[in-house]
């Protein structure tokens, strides 16, 4: 490669909540043609990242280990934990990549095995390239529908890794959740018994004896949530409860799973059971 060749295309994302909740969401998507001296170091950052090789070479630096990656491989990064990766000084990568994240990514990143090695063959190298571009084309030219569309091409290329690790004979890992640890069972558990109440994110890390700011990345990477997304997905479990195991009024419902205003909690009900409160209760009682 000359040094006229190097070269840098990316395109950045504000997922939606539809995004966020359902699929793969994407926070940024590019292609790089990289100069020999490129090198990115992080003690930490945030979500997933899969960098397909189209030419070249270069190296990840993980876990204490340095794990070459050619041309047709990818290799797949938790960016919360310390990673490096750099490309080859005699023959620098060219990579299509995608930043991503989404509520299926850790159960993803735990049947790949992929914290114990991060690269990966690839059942269909040509398959997942052409994936890797349709995700720059989304990104570019940002059609109805890119975000489910992106979803699914990022599922795709999880596949071809899943069948390329079956096909060479290495077993599927069956994801495990870790036991959580004190300091997340212990706010979870303040927040099962006191979700009626109004709290905070300050309350429930001081019952977990943590700070704010470290309870709420611990809480995040523990179970994919936010400490808040989980309180409200905690109330509208028990709504849903009541809704249907009493005759509760709405209103007292609201107040019992601790929503102030009953207004609120009938949309918020509505944006993620797709019913109000009251058509809820009846589509249950229908059977």
């Amino acid at each position: 490669m000359t040094k006229t060749s190097y070269f840098y295309k990316g395109y950045g994302h504000i997922p939606s909540e539809c995004a966020r909740q359902i699929w793969f969401f994407v926070h940024a998507v590019g292609w790089f043609a990289c100069a020999p001296e490129y090198d990115v170091a992080r003690t930490s950052f945030f979500g997933y990242q899969i960098k397909y090789v189209l030419r070249g070479k270069g190296y990840v630096e993980w876990e204490g280990r340095i794990f070459p990656v050619c041309a047709g491989e990818v290799f797949l990064l938790d960016l919360s934990q310390a990673h490096r990766y750099y490309a080859d000084a005699q023959e620098p990568w060219e990579v299509l990549w995608v930043h991503f994240d989404g509520v299926g990514c850790s159960a993803w990143y735990s049947l790949l095995s992929a914290g114990d090695n991060p690269v990966f063959a690839v059942a269909d190298p040509d398959e997942v390239e052409s994936q890797c571009r349709q995700l720059v084309r989304l990104f570019r030219k940002r059609p109805v529908g890119m975000e489910a569309l992106a979803s699914s091409a990022i599922t795709r290329i999880l596949t071809q890794i899943a069948v390329a690790r079956e096909a060479s004979g290495v077993p599927a890992r069956e994801p495990q959740a870790p036991p959580y640890p004190d300091g997340i069972r212990h706010g979870i558990a303040y927040i099962e018994a006191h979700y009626s109440e109004t709290l905070s994110l300050e309350d429930i890390a001081t019952h977990a004896t943590l700070s704010p700011f470290h309870f709420a990345r611990l809480f995040k990477r523990t179970t994919g949530q936010s400490v808040m997304e989980y309180l409200l997905r905690t109330r509208l479990h028990m709504a849903r409860h009541l809704l249907t195991q009493t005759a509760l009024p709405v209103h007292e419902v609201a107040e019992k799973c601790g929503f102030a205003d009953p207004s609120y909690f009938s949309r918020t009900f509505k944006r993620f059971e797709g019913h109000t409160p009251s058509a809820y209760r009846r589509q249950v009682a229908k059977g």
